[in-house]
């Protein structure tokens, strides 16, 4: 590709992307698929009616829907007591927490890279101009499929 083909931007251009990764993103009917996550962001919520102002993170997840096309969901995890099993959850479906044990809120920022699979719903939602959209959002994240290596027959065992 020739520099002439490339655009080139003034200062007060908008970024149409975050440098590379693909933003398109196609509404994928409700099921379970597997996901990776491309982008991991700290952030802040000022808080609302049913959720006190509190440090989050932001997911960027690709969820891979084959054939369908990809969906990017960008899932937001707040650091407060109710919301501990969403980050449980994640994290053990990622690999990065085993079921019991202890977590630091600290690992989310360790999971970009990491893949997992969850469960995908349809969310439809008001826009700002009054608009009826529709997005993917996570329900639940899975826990990692157990591959231990099946016993044989053994006589006399059960």
């Amino acid at each position: 590709m020739s520099n002439e083909s490339m655009k080139v931007f003034d200062w007060d251009d908008q970024i149409p992307d975050d440098g590379g990764e693909s933003l398109e993103s196609v509404l994928l009917p409700d099921g379970n698929y597997s996901f990776l996550v491309v982008k991991v962001e700290k952030a802040y919520y000022d808080g609302g009616d049913k959720i006190p102002s509190c440090n989050m993170v932001k997911l960027f997840l690709r969820v891979d829907g084959g054939e369908l096309g990809t969906s990017l969901c960008v899932e937001n995890v707040y650091l407060y007591e109710k919301m501990a099993w969403k980050a449980a959850q994640f994290l053990r479906s990622v690999g990065l927490r085993k079921s019991g044990e202890a977590m630091n809120w600290r690992q989310l920022l360790d999971s970009e890279g990491q893949t997992g699979r969850c469960q995908i719903y349809v969310d439809t939602f008001e826009g700002r101009n009054g608009e009826k959209k529709q997005t993917n959002k996570v329900r639940r994240y899975f826990d990692p499929e157990e591959r231990a290596p099946k016993k044989g027959f053994e006589r006399g065992k059960f």
